[in-house]
């Protein structure tokens, strides 16, 4: 077996920004993951893409086409010593965190990740290892596919209901409940383990569903702020620094101060969330606070309006429709879930 250091088998290269580039194909990525998709591509071969700022561990591996943004480095892999996906896969186990050198915000540098030594045996062994975990990246992709589709379906359905619809209200009269996330005590180190989901935006970016979070809440960090709770399909907003992202909680669930959730009646929470999603954009603009970081507080978001239907019996046909789809994007969630724990047991046991 051969060692390396990661500077000795890739160059690494600086994401841009991607403000000025016009809409596309091209999938844009950041930390948390894909942010839009536009005309340009910043490379078009494999890459692993790893954070420069933020949530250091969200390594990322990507075969066609992409931009990433400024707080995202690229690769260029030397194909000829490793097998890119093989290289993802080792470092995707790393705890990159630990080379943190940020204060406010976590931080990496070139220099710092080069430095990385990475175990290279022989190609063919390394194409080997890549095919056994494989199999379980495609059938998550697939089921990720299938989410995708099926987002996009109930979303095309909703927007025929909406043509004839013209009753608007406020998310302050619709909901039951309207609760802006808070950050238990991070000096109690009791208060975090893995009892409750902790939902932090960077666990939104596509994401119908949260079921796992990057960081949990112990039972006694959640009971601190037991007005905190959230129920299961409680739709979360994130209303800072990256304002309009929508996710449903797949289970009681609390989150930081971020994010703005909406407690609702069963009977609006599907059409409730479509429209929030659709309404990304505007979200994004009514953000202010005086600084480069967009913040929607809690009233202005209160007052934000949204379509809904004044009829029960369209609204009653709309959610027979829904609630299938959802259900099935919720099953594949799980799914793709125990598979990613299945794989991680594989990587663990291959390297």
């Amino acid at each position: 077996m051969e060692y390396q250091k990661l500077g000795e088998i890739v160059t690494i290269k600086y994401g841009k920004d991607h403000k000025g580039l016009s809409n596309g194909n091209i999938p844009v990525y950041g930390t948390g993951g894909l942010m839009r998709k536009v005309d340009k591509y910043l490379y078009d071969k494999p890459s692993v893409l790893i954070p420069r700022k933020g949530s250091l561990n969200n390594v990322m591996f990507v075969s066609e086409k992409f931009w990433t943004v400024d707080t995202m480095f690229w690769t260029i892999v030397n194909t000829k010593i490793i097998n890119p996906k093989y290289l993802y896969y080792y470092l995707s186990r790393l705890n990159l965190n630990k080379l943190n050198v940020g204060s406010a915000v976590p931080s990496l540098t070139v220099k710092i990740l080069n430095e990385i030594v990475i175990p290279v045996p022989k190609l063919t062994i390394q194409d080997n290892i890549v095919k056994k975990i494989s199999v379980f990246d495609r059938k998550i992709n697939l089921n990720n596919q299938i989410n995708d589709n099926l987002l996009e379906l109930i979303s095309l359905i909703q927007n025929e209901y909406s043509r004839t619809i013209s009753n608007k209200v406020s998310l302050k009269s619709l909901a039951q409940k309207i609760i802006t996330g808070k950050t238990p005590s991070t000096k109690i180190q009791e208060n975090y383990g893995y009892d409750i989901p902790f939902v932090k935006i960077p666990d939104m970016h596509d994401k119908v569903f949260i079921d796992k979070t990057g960081q949990s809440l112990s039972l006694q960090g959640a009971n601190s702020q037991k007005n905190k709770y959230l129920p299961a399909n409680a739709i979360m907003v994130s209303c800072i620094g990256t304002p309009g992202l929508v996710s449903l909680t797949g289970s009681v669930s609390q989150t930081n101060q971020q994010i703005n959730s909406l407690i609702l009646e069963d009977k609006f929470i599907y059409w409730s969330f479509l429209e929030l999603r659709s309404l990304r954009s505007q979200i994004g603009n009514l953000g202010s606070g005086g600084t480069t970081i967009n913040n929607l507080n809690k009233s202005d978001f209160s007052k934000l309006e949204i379509i809904i239907p004044d009829n029960d019996e369209v609204l009653d046909n709309f959610n027979h429709i829904a609630q299938p789809i959802f259900e099935r994007i919720h099953t594949n969630n799980i799914e793709i879930r125990k598979l990613t724990q299945l794989k991680e047991a594989l990587l663990n046991k291959l390297f």
